[in-house]
């Protein structure tokens, strides 16, 4: 998931379409940067999935280009936090954590979610492509989606 054309932030919808056509042992991939109000109304309508692996590029502070895989606790914020999650999605604002709260408290995503995240390099900014340390990467990004898809 992501803003397409914003360099090394476009990493999810870049991953989405690139991976697609590798899909293999009941394995879907697509692009969830439409929002997670939307997302959680297509995953109740969905049969229930075993698995989610999310892939976002997300500033964090780690080191430009710092790879992290986790499985999703499932703890939400506050009350508080949860609103002004909801209120950015509403507004469009797409992220990460933003679809992990959101449908984290309106349902749909399977008991075992699991997250790529990279952190970006270049800083924010309009273009195509990504920088050069990410695009060295991305064959430890793509190993590491795949490998997040197994039990």
């Amino acid at each position: 998931m992501g803003y397409r054309f914003l360099r090394d932030e476009s990493l999810g919808p870049y991953l989405a379409d690139t991976l697609a056509p590798e899909t293999r042992d009941g394995i879907e991939i697509e692009d969830l940067s439409y929002g997670p109000v939307a997302l959680s109304h297509n995953l109740h309508e969905r049969p229930p999935y075993d698995r989610l692996v999310l892939v976002a590029s997300v500033r964090r502070g780690r080191a430009p280009g710092t790879i992290e895989r986790y499985r999703w606790n499932g703890v939400l914020p506050d009350t508080t936090e949860i609103q002004a999650r909801v209120g950015e999605a509403v507004t469009g604002v797409i992220s990460l954590d933003n679809l992990l709260v959101v449908c984290g408290v309106l349902g749909g995503l399977p008991d075992d979610v699991r997250v790529v995240e990279v952190e970006p390099v270049e800083p924010e900014g309009w273009g195509d492509g990504f920088s050069a340390e990410l695009e060295a990467k991305l064959p430890e990004i793509v190993e590491a989606v795949w490998t997040s898809t197994a039990p």
